[in-house]
């Protein structure tokens, strides 16, 4: 054999090798819902086998079902262009092909349930063709979800021998996936006016109120999905609530056509969260919906409101009536905002006032323009052994441009009408202008000439 012989030959090998294929399992056409499926029963599901040989009349095929998969075995089959399975019945649905098939002996051995059925007299299966497999979900048993599986093979009716013996020929028939889904898509973003910390404001002036909007989605499309009044969300907002003691939070589902029910905001007794709760009540859009929450200072007295960085955790329980499954958290201390004050913020948390051969000043660097300054102050202890909260006034007169100011004790005592007497206290002074041009120290000095210093704290 001359050599251009044997090179046609090893080239006609190498295309037999070459056109070996196998038949291709997907997984689920349609997944399924990882809360649903703890608390559902399994629903129906299929998957598709690709032929990557073409099969003809008599031709065999095999499917080796997972073992234990099944609660109930199945003991026939349907087929049809859409075959929808029955209990006991394993469906085969051909879509727009024009082969059939048929003849099925379905066995069950040790928990393995295996089905064998025939290409019949016709049109044969093509390459590349496909058909769907699928079982009847109240047959399958839940706690087998994961061995949910089947493997195809097929063999020719002619000679016996194997077709399609290499490949991914395994697929499940059930694959979980989130059913919720949230999302902050408005953000708390207000700006607490500094010479009343009772209300914000904005471009557009002042108010009591700021928006924070929650997205709850809910995938109804997959299989086994939970819905009904047992569906309990809880949003939970966390920051500082410890001043708002009149605020309110009112919760309202702005999406059409899934009314679900919804509490108002309730703050904790900590004042370090607040949350809200949603009930599915709308059982075919399910618990999704956009909730706008309205944050309403309701300022009145003296209810001031804390800077604070926001954040939103969404916990949604598939049934709430249970303990038995795991509520899915879609989103854990997701940024929801924050608001600040219009001001820099400065604390001397230890200044005495009042005490006989004893100054005291706060001594103000300001590098910006003149600046206009707010006083509070909070007593550490008076006579009667309880603090006092002395409310934010106007100190008076501003801090000037580019340069120093001392702010004595006589004008503390003077702005706040502090008593005659030894006060301590923690003095807040809220100054308009940036906290990066301003900065102070408090200096106290009695009649032996004794002084210390100490820092402010920036805030």
């Amino acid at each position: 054999m001359n050599f251009f012989k044997k090179a046609l030959i090893a080239t006609a090998i190498a295309g037999t090798f070459g056109t070996v294929q196998a038949a291709d399992l997907t997984d689920a056409v349609t997944k399924t819902s990882a809360q649903g499926l703890e608390i559902n029963a399994v629903a129906n599901g299929s998957l598709r086998a690709i032929v990557r040989q073409q099969l003809e009349a008599g031709d065999k095929i095999t499917l080796v079902f997972g073992k234990d998969m099944f609660s109930t075995a199945p003991t026939s089959a349907t087929f049809a262009s859409v075959a929808v399975p029955a209990t006991t019945e394993v469906s085969i649905t051909y879509g727009s092909g024009t082969f059939t098939m048929g003849n099925a002996v379905i066995t069950t051995t040790l928990g393995v349930t295996t089905m064998v059925f025939e290409v019949l007299t016709g049109d044969p299966v093509p390459k590349d063709a496909s058909f769907e497999i699928g079982v009847f979900g109240s047959d399958v048993a839940a706690a087998k979800a994961s061995a949910a599986t089947v493997t195809y093979s097929a063999v020719s009716g002619l000679t016996g021998d194997a077709k399609d013996t290499t490949g991914d020929n395994t697929g499940k028939f059930i694959v979980t996936a989130d059913q919720y889904g949230s999302s902050v898509t408005t953000k708390l973003d207000s700006v607490i006016k500094r010479d009343d910390l009772e209300i914000f404001t904005n471009t557009t002036g002042d108010t009591n109120v700021d928006i924070l909007v929650i997205k709850i989605t809910d995938a109804q499309a997959l299989l086994s999905a939970a819905n009904g009044a047992n569906v309990k969300a809880t949003v939970t907002i966390t920051g500082d609530f410890s001043a708002a003691t009149a605020m309110t939070g009112v919760v309202v589902n702005t999406d059409s056509g899934t009314a679900n029910t919804v509490t108002n905001l309730v703050i904790a007794s900590d004042k370090k969260s607040a949350d809200f709760t949603v009930v599915d009540e709308a059982t075919v859009a399910g618990i999704g919906g956009t909730y706008t929450v309205t944050f309403d200072t309701n300022s009145s007295g003296n209810n001031p409101i804390k800077a604070s960085a926001f954040q939103a955790t969404v916990s949604i329980d598939a049934d709430s009536t249970v303990t038995t499954n795991t509520a899915q958290v879609t989103q854990t201390l997701a940024d929801a905002g924050q608001w600040k004050i219009d001001a820099a913020i400065i604390n001397v948390p230890y200044f005495v006032v009042g005490k006989e051969g004893t100054s005291s000043s706060v001594h103000f660097s300001n590098l910006g323009p003149k600046a206009d300054v707010i006083v509070e102050a909070v007593s550490v202890v008076d006579a009667a052994g309880k603090s006092v909260t002395y409310k934010a006034v106007d100190l008076g007169f501003d801090l000037a441009a580019n340069s120093v100011t001392k702010v004595s004790q006589g004008a503390i005592i003077s702005a706040l009408g502090i008593p005659a007497g030894t006060q301590k206290l923690s003095v807040t002074f809220n100054i308009d202008g940036k906290a990066s041009d301003v900065s102070a120290y408090a200096f106290t000095q009695n009649e032996n000439g004794r002084s210390e210093i100490s820092n402010s704290q920036q805030k």
